[in-house]
């Protein structure tokens, strides 16, 4: 009986040890947990002036991520950027410990472009890429394979990387979507099949034509006829001098031209079978094929003028490395009014239209 209420007692006084150990461990704990976030942030060596501008910038959900830091000026200089968002405050500690040498500035600026980009190095060139109007994500790799290896600014790389050009002509081959209807790119990388011919071909006459390749697709030729008629108007006199070309046409001109300039020189100015917009229907040489017709009152009136027709300069002077082809003052393409109001508002190629607004939805 004696031995059974010793075992008693020893139970007791082993549960109340336990107890107070307990209680013990659990007031130290909240004692700590207690302390405030002001204080355990000045314990990490931050003045006054920057705890304040923690608490006041940083949402409480993410204190704990700022006691993991310890003490980091970098911090400080995010959260007081006049771009430093408060909801993405998560993502720019995540790509700063991923970038500790890199610019502030930068890293601000690539996470609040939204894109999924934090595999990649924050750089002053990434950072000025995703503030361009056409970005596209997923060319970022060749933007920045292409902006590393050549000197020329952002928005020249995306307008090369976009349209293709830095794969180099002619090396990547692809049908061209007729689904896109008006807006179908046949250029050095898109190509038509050599039996295509549209379906809706209609003649142009009289006024509005001088040359004997005289049909376009009927949207695009009532576009130009009405776009004739205005010009005349304002005392301009336009008419086609060469529109649809057939798949067989383009080889006889193509390879006359080769015969005359070469391979190399043709390229410049002739599109190889298959790749001539002439095969469309969509596109028409207006009056003068010849350098001679830049400057001209009819080629600056089409310039200001034609967009509103639905018609685009397809071959602009200092776009040449982007479409692969010399400056053709009088080559127009119809695209539609919305799409030709872009493409002459933001000063681009249809190229670059079509990657932007068609090939990356």
């Amino acid at each position: 009986m004696m031995k059974k209420k010793i075992l008693i007692i020893s139970l007791i006084i082993l549960i109340m040890i336990s107890l107070g150990s307990l209680f013990f461990f659990f007031s130290n704990k909240n004692k700590e947990e207690n302390k405030s976030i002001n204080e355990i942030l000045k314990e990490d060596g931050y003045s006054q002036s920057e705890v304040s501008l923690i608490l006041n910038k940083v949402s409480k959900d993410n204190y704990d991520d700022v006691l993991k830091l310890g003490y980091d000026k970098s911090l400080i200089d995010i959260i007081s950027s006049s771009d430093y968002k408060e909801n993405k405050f998560n993502d720019y500690i995540k790509y700063y410990l991923k970038n500790k040498d890199a610019n502030i500035k930068n890293i601000i600026v690539i996470v609040n472009s939204g894109y999924d980009l934090s595999n990649y190095p924050a750089s002053s060139l990434l950072a000025s890429l995703v503030l361009e109007k056409y970005y596209i994500n997923d060319n970022v790799a060749r933007y920045l394979d292409y902006g590393n290896s050549h000197n020329v600014d952002s928005k020249k790389i995306i307008s090369l990387v976009n349209s293709k050009a830095d794969l180099g002509f002619y090396n990547e081959s692809l049908d061209s979507n007729l689904n896109d209807n008006n807006l179908v790119l046949v250029n050095k990388f898109y190509h038509l099949k050599e039996d295509y011919t549209p379906t809706d071909l209609v003649t142009l006459g009289g006024q509005y034509n001088r040359g004997v390749n005289n049909k376009m697709r009927k949207e695009a030729a009532e576009a130009l006829m009405k776009m004739v008629d205005a010009a005349k108007l304002d005392n301009i006199i336009l008419y086609n001098a060469s529109a649809f070309r057939s798949y067989d046409y383009q080889v006889n001109l193509y390879n006359r031209y080769i015969k005359r300039d070469g391979k190399e020189a043709a390229d410049k100015y002739s599109a190889r079978p298959g790749y001539s917009e002439h095969q469309t229907g969509l596109c028409s040489d207006l009056n003068n094929i010849s350098d001679s017709f830049d400057g001209t009152d009819e080629a600056i009136w089409l310039k200001n003028n034609a967009y509103k027709y639905g018609f685009i300069l397809r071959f602009p002077k200092g776009k040449e490395d982007i479409t692969g082809y010399k400056y053709e003052p009088w080559h127009y393409r119809y695209v539609g009014l919305d799409a030709a109001k872009i493409i002459h508002d933001d000063d681009i190629t249809l190229e670059e239209y079509y990657a932007y607004y068609i090939e990356k939805l």
